[in-house]
């Protein structure tokens, strides 16, 4: 195995898909007639775990209904696919122990796994950042098509079909500057819908997440406004709340 390939599956290991799950309308149980299902919204994200089996990171506009405010209503959690391979598994999320729109970072808690023989390992983490042209590495959930989900009467997920895969990029930082009294990053890696949350992480001898994919910069073109350089801000906005929680920081 290459060292990238066994920094990928390092990486890959502690990265979660986030499914947001909203009753829109409850099922309905006629006199006469057939019943009605009832009718979900879904959002994804991604994340990170920090600390084993407990704690995640992610961004926060990923718990964000139409990016204003989470709805109470909505359920949160956190899934794995070991391997990318067939079985899926999930953490109910128990506690929004950090909400922060101000950087777009949140920190989550986990309940107990759908399997509990299942495990989620941390990454270490560092509040440094790599100078530019250091070498990363991105692993995100896109968003999958869901073509069925099933909840209980209290909206609770049990089911579902869809096809959920973790996927891995590499690039390089681009630049770095401070966006007013935030230290932002900018990568030449771009991301899809659903991997906003994701880690981003050095190809160092000791590979550490630094940073988590966020936004993308505007940019002017003779088209008018479209999406330019992917960019996440760093870390160290965290920095005594990660330590708090007994992350592993290198």
């Amino acid at each position: 195995m290459s060292n990238l390939n066994s920094k990928i599956t390092g990486l890959r290991d502690s990265v979660v898909a986030i499914l947001g799950l909203t009753q829109v309308t409850p099922p309905m149980t006629p006199t006469s007639g057939k019943p009605t299902p009832a009718k979900y919204n879904v959002s994804w994200g991604s994340g990170f775990c920090v600390v084993d089996n407990k704690y995640i990171v992610t961004a926060n506009h990923v718990l964000l209904e139409n990016n204003k405010a989470r709805n109470p209503k909505t359920k949160f959690y956190a899934f794995i696919v070991p391997k990318n391979g067939n079985a899926a598994f999930y953490y109910p999320i128990k506690a929004f122990t950090l909400e922060r729109k101000d950087i777009d970072m949140a920190i989550l808690e986990l309940d107990t796994c759908s399997d509990p023989k299942q495990n989620l390992p941390a990454s270490p983490i560092t509040f440094s950042t790599p100078a530019d042209g250091s070498k990363v590495i991105t692993v995100g959930f896109p968003s999958p098509e869901v073509h069925a989900i099933s909840a209980d009467k209290h909206g609770n997920y049990k089911g579902g079909n869809f096809l959920l895969k973790s996927y891995a990029n590499e690039g390089i930082v681009a630049a770095q500057y401070d966006l007013g009294k935030l230290p932002a990053i900018e990568f030449n890696v771009a991301w899809n819908n659903g991997e906003s949350g994701g880690p981003i992480a050095t190809q160092d001898d000791e590979s550490a997440i630094f940073s988590l994919m966020q936004h993308y910069r505007n940019v002017q073109t003779p088209h008018g406004i479209q999406p330019g350089p992917r960019r996440g801000l760093s870390l160290s906005l965290l920095k005594s709340d990660l330590k708090s929680i007994g992350a592993t920081i290198v």
